[in-house]
């Protein structure tokens, strides 16, 4: 069992540039690893609750006696916990469409940034890893889920606009050390959707050359790159993991890459 003061490993997965394969590493990340025996919580912290989506949730997410934003400011652990749901071989906390106004909540409420981490250490407790999908955006909310995992993995996807959404978070990551004293650490980087067209090669080489963090990223994962598949569209659209959908696709080889890595950072 991962431990860290009697809490799992908890790992937010985060990028505010929308469109680059953020909850399809999140939901195929946690299948790689629950493959390995790992207790997993998948934690949908996206206010479009696309991971509740892409797990077959959908239905918890416009749920009328399923308030979250109530529930996380409140704090009533007990309430939220009575929603997280197995699928496959993991667990779900499902977003839900109050979440859009917890963002204005979470400003005005005193110390609003740390009701999610008093939340996920209580969630966490239980599992060994806890993967969060976090809002594609600059926000209160999206500060709230990088204070409470500390620690962030990045998909970004091979193309030109890839370095502004890494230039953000950064200097998100910045803003809340110097005002908060929080050390919050980017553990990886993960290319998604790539293609072996020039363009997307010419991207990857760029960005790496420009950016010394992702050359240390990829160099210590030995460069795990997630290719475009189709299938992986399908298998969200099911509300499945690729390891569901189909088994034999070739991107699974680099998820359990990517979970193996994961594991090592975790101990």
């Amino acid at each position: 069992m991962v431990s860290r003061q009697g809490q799992g490993y908890t790992l937010a997965v985060a990028n505010p540039k929308g469109g680059v394969g953020k909850t399809t590493t999140t939901i195929n990340l946690g299948a790689a690893l629950a493959e390995n025996g790992r207790k997993v919580l998948l934690v949908d912290f996206d206010p479009q609750g696309h991971l509740t989506a892409g797990c077959g949730l959908k239905a918890l997410y416009t749920r009328s006696d399923f308030s979250l934003a109530d529930l996380i400011l409140r704090g009533t652990v007990d309430q939220i916990k009575a929603f997280i749901t197995p699928v496959e071989n993991f667990w779900v906390m499902p977003a839900h469409v109050s979440l859009i106004r917890l963002e204005d909540e979470l400003v005005v409420q005193r110390a609003g940034e740390t009701r999610l981490k008093k939340v996920l250490e209580a969630l966490n407790a239980d599992f060994e890893f806890c993967l969060i999908d976090s809002p594609p955006a600059v926000n209160i909310l999206a500060d709230s889920v990088l204070l409470a995992a500390g620690k962030v993995l990045v998909p970004i996807q091979a193309e030109d606009t890839s370095i502004r959404g890494i230039e953000a978070l950064e200097a998100e990551m910045r803003e809340l050390k110097d005002i908060l004293d929080a050390n919050i650490d980017i553990v990886a980087i993960v290319p998604n959707m790539v293609t072996s067209n020039s363009v997307s090669q010419r991207v990857l080489a760029e960005l790496r050359e420009k950016r010394p963090l992702l050359e240390a990223c990829w160099n210590t994962m030995a460069g795990v790159q997630i290719r475009k598949r189709v299938d992986l569209a399908k298998a969200w659209h099911e509300g499945k993991s690729i390891f569901s959908y189909n088994p034999r696709c070739d991107v699974i080889d680099s998820y359990r890459k990517l979970a193996d890595f994961v594991c090592q950072m975790s101990r």
